[in-house]
C-alpha cells in the first residue's frame, strides 16, 4: 500500500519515519509492544479494543486524536505536496478499519503492525511474536484481527489459521485489503458467513 501511495523509494521513506511516528503516538494509549529481544529482530503493535471505553466521550477523544495525529503529519506535504498528502490520506482511509464492526461488542486484540528486520527473515521471528500473541488470545477467548494489502502475507497468516472475512478494493487501483480473524476455536463461525467481498450483494 506504502509503495501504491509513494512510489519513489527515498521519498517514501522520509515520509513513513514521520508517518509511522504520529501513528504510532496515536495508538499507544490503546496498544502493545510485542519484540523478540532488547536487540528488536521482529516488532508487533497490538491494539486491544477494552484499552479504549465504550463511551462517548472516550470515542470522541480518539476521534481528536485521529485529527491531532493527521495535523502533525502533515509536514510529510513538504516531501510530496499537499495533492499528494491529501491522497494518501483518502488511501488510507479507504484502507481502514471500519470493517471490524462486523464483530459488535466482542474485545479483540488487533495486529496493527508486524515488522521483522532484514537481516533476520527468514529466522522464525515471526512465530515468535505470533505464538505468544495467539496463545493469549487462545487463553481468554479473545479473537486477533489483522489486515495486508499484500497478497504474498496470505498464507504466512493463513499458517496461523486466520481466515480471510473480508476483501475491500481500493477503488481506481488493483490494490486490495485483506481483512483476517483468528479465532481460538473454529467453532465460531459468524464472521466467515459474512466473509464476502466489499461492494458484492
Amino acid at each position: 500500500m506504502y509503495r501504491h501511495i509513494l512510489p519513489d523509494e527515498s521519498v517514501r521513506l522520509r515520509a513513513l519515519e514521520i508517518f509511522f511516528q504520529r501513528y504510532i503516538e496515536m495508538l499507544e494509549p490503546y496498544s502493545d509492544l510485542y519484540t523478540t529481544s532488547e536487540q528488536y529482530e521482529a516488532v508487533a503493535l497490538v491494539f486491544r479494543s477494552n484499552a479504549m471505553a465504550d463511551t462517548l466521550w472516550a470515542k470522541v477523544k480518539y476521534m481528536k486524536q485521529i485529527i491531532v495525529a493527521i495535523i502533525k503529519a502533515s509536514s510529510i506535504s513538504r516531501l510530496i505536496g499537499i495533492r499528494g498528502y491529501v491522497r494518501g490520506v483518502s488511501i488510507l482511509r479507504s484502507m481502514s478499519s471500519s470493517w471490524l464492526s462486523m464483530l459488535g461488542d466482542r474485545p479483540y486484540l488487533h495486529l496493527d503492525m508486524l515488522v521483522v528486520q532484514q537481516r533476520y527473515r527468514g529466522k522464525g521471528y515471526v512465530s515468535k511474536i505470533m505464538e505468544p500473541l495467539l496463545a493469549e488470545c487462545r487463553a481468554n477467548d479473545t479473537v486477533c484481527t489483522l489486515e495486508t494489502q499484500t497478497p504474498s502475507n496470505l498464507p504466512m497468516y493463513k499458517h496461523y489459521h486466520f481466515r480471510t472475512v473480508n476483501v475491500i478494493p481500493l477503488p481506481n487501483s488493483l490494490l486490495e485489503q485483506y481483512c483476517m480473524v483468528y479465532t481460538p476455536t473454529d467453532t465460531d463461525t459468524d464472521f466467515y458467513s459474512e466473509s464476502r467481498t466489499e461492494g458484492e450483494p
